[in-house]
């Protein structure tokens, strides 16, 4: 048996995509077995129609972070808020400033490949 059912995505999913309140956007997702905080963003950041960039460790790399950290709601929501005004600053749609991170931590971080 599958762990998440059709009917129990679609609910689930569908109510993250459609919420007004950030957190219940993101925490609902997590309730999907196998979906941690990373795979919640991701979904995010491809299905909603604003702005969310992908919590990922050569992204997180790229603005400080040398292990991937606890995730937490409010370590969710900085990052966003810091990677909106980010892609603001500099002109930038979301996904660009996503790739350039990731791109970045490819290139400097020791021992990435």
């Amino acid at each position: 048996m599958l762990a998440n059912s059709d009917e129990f995505v679609k609910e689930i999913t569908g109510f993250a995509l459609s919420a007004k309140d950030e957190r219940a956007r993101i925490e609902t997702l997590t309730t999907l077995s196998g979906v941690a905080w990373p795979t919640a963003s991701v979904i995010l950041h491809f299905f909603h129609r604003d702005d969310y960039p992908i919590l990922d460790y050569r992204a997180l790399w790229s603005v400080g972070y040398d292990a991937a950290p606890i995730y937490s709601f409010e370590f969710w929501w900085k990052y966003v808020d810091y990677t909106r005004k980010l892609a603001e600053r500099s002109g930038l749609d979301i996904r660009t400033v996503d790739r350039a991170l990731w791109q970045y931590s490819r290139e400097k971080q020791r021992g990435s490949d």
